[in-house]
């Protein structure tokens, strides 16, 4: 699943696309990993909560918020994918 979400991650960077990435429960191991993707086009966010119970440490270049936040991002967005 990981892999066809990195497949489509990278298809609509290609494309141009304004991509907000909103890591929660599990995902937020994967933060790390994703960092180096990051930039003008991709913005990453973290669950707070999540993070906090997996006791991991907070990464300065991700926003960390909670529901409040992925809603606002699934409200400002054209199009909504969930992996």
């Amino acid at each position: 699943m990981f892999a066809a979400f990195l497949k489509a991650l990278e298809e609509r960077s290609e494309q141009g696309d304004e991509i907000y990435l909103y890591c929660l429960d599990d995902g937020v191991r994967e933060i790390q990993a994703l960092l180096p993707r990051v930039g003008p086009r991709l913005r990453l966010f973290g669950c707070a909560y999540a993070g906090l119970r997996r006791s991991l440490p907070r990464v300065t270049e991700v926003t960390y918020g909670g529901l409040g936040l992925l809603a606002d991002l699934i409200l400002g967005t054209s199009e909504f994918m969930a992996f």
